[in-house]
């Protein structure tokens, strides 16, 4: 039963007893009142005979009915009465009076009339008032109870926030609830796919690492014979891309481990574009590097994140040739900005996110990776898009002393 039903036939059940109990006092006391006013006539009346010297006759008997108002009659000594009857002995008179008059039956019809017009109108007023109660309490309490049964089924169903007072506090508590269970649930989903997603990458890593391995070996032994062979020089560049590739597969599969020590980046963003300028150039985009600065930094970390940046924003602007990538260098600073159509806006909030991506053969992972690198620094890796560019910039650390 809905509880706005149970409150109304509680208030209802309440009233009608309260008017039940009200109308058995009121009942009693007129009884009580008019068995007295029957008593003390008939007193009189066997006061007048017993002393007045009056005879019993029946036409003095009539006229004593007619002032006196009440029926009554005289009993010998040891009468039986009637029922509903007041027996006064006075002297050696007997008086039996009868005090269920027409004014006896007016009373009771009065006092019946007022329970069942007060039940009546009770009834009306306490529904009303249930009605209103059930508007203000109920009806929030039965829409949070409904709500609190659908979070066992759906989290995704926010609570309502309805009510006053108190219950609109419950309400806010039961919604700050479902969004920690949302984010509980959600953080165990992504915890179980992190832990087979790192021991998956740690065995391809492992797999990959070992030919590749003798394959970077053959090339510099081929270098070494051939000095001046420039797909010898191209090939050992990509394989070395290739060994930063698996260094960051094992990387998120064990962590991240970071030696820090005084860096000069200018070198670290010279290194990045010679690594990544073929790819820029086979997309039409121009790739530089601009400035000069120090910070307290792991180069060979510092580069995987720029790897990760640039590598971004060439796919960001490889749709439309003529574009342009610049690493922008300063103290404690490299900015990575691109002439692409930026992060979708749905994206922007989840941008460092685990597996969050723009593209369809995008992986999810690249800037995930640079977050995470520029984390384990204690550094700070913001975007933003300003004047038509989008804008990666990472602050590190200042060098000691």
């Amino acid at each position: 039963m809905r509880l706005r039903v149970r409150l109304t036939l509680a208030l209802v059940a309440a009233h009608l007893l309260l008017t039940a109990l009200v109308a058995v006092l009121a009942w009693r006391w007129v009884d009580d009142a008019l068995r007295t006013q029957a008593e003390d006539s008939a007193r009189a009346v066997g006061r007048v005979l017993a002393r007045g010297g009056f005879s019993t006759d029946e036409h003095v008997l009539e006229r004593m009915r007619e002032l006196s108002g009440h029926d009554f009659r005289l009993l010998t000594r040891g009468a039986t009465p009637q029922p509903g009857t007041v027996v006064v002995g006075e002297g050696a008179v007997v008086v039996e009076v009868d005090y269920r008059t027409p004014r006896y039956a007016a009373a009771r019809r009065t006092v019946l009339l007022a329970t069942l017009g007060v039940a009546a109108l009770g009834t009306l007023a306490f529904a009303a008032v249930a009605w209103l109660l059930a508007r203000r309490f109920a009806r929030p309490i039965e829409d949070l109870s409904s709500a609190a049964r659908a979070l066992g089924d759906d989290l995704s169903r926010a609570v309502p926030q309805v009510g006053s007072g108190e219950v609109a506090r419950l309400a806010g508590e039961l919604e700050t609830m479902r969004r920690r269970l949302l984010a509980a649930v959600e953080a165990h989903r992504q915890a179980e796919r992190l832990a087979t997603l790192g021991t998956f990458a740690a065995t391809v890593a492992h797999e990959v690492r070992n030919p590749l391995t003798a394959v970077a070996l053959t090339v510099q032994m081929l270098r070494a014979e051939r000095p001046g062979d420039a797909d010898l020089t191209r090939i050992g560049e990509e394989i070395e891309r290739l060994d930063l590739v698996v260094d960051e597969v094992l990387s998120f599969a064990r962590g991240m481990r970071i030696e820090a020590a005084v860096c000069n980046l200018r070198p670290v963003g010279d290194d990045v574009v010679r690594l990544l300028a073929r790819q820029a150039e086979h997309a039409g985009i121009a790739l530089t590097v601009a400035g000069d600065g120090q910070a307290q930094a792991d180069a060979k970390r510092l580069r995987q994140l720029l790897l990760n940046l640039v590598l971004n924003a060439i796919q960001a602007c490889s749709n439309g040739r003529g574009s342009a990538v610049r690493l922008l260098v300063a103290e404690r600073q490299i900015a990575v900005e691109d002439d692409g159509q930026g992060v979708p806006a749905d994206l922007v909030p989840r941008i460092f996110a685990l597996f969050a991506s723009g593209r369809s053969d995008g992986t999810g992972l690249g800037l995930h990776l640079a977050k995470a690198i520029a984390d384990a620094h204690g550094a700070a890796l913001t975007h933003e898009r300003r004047d038509g560019r989008t804008i990666f910039t990472l602050r590190l650390p200042p060098c000691p002393g």
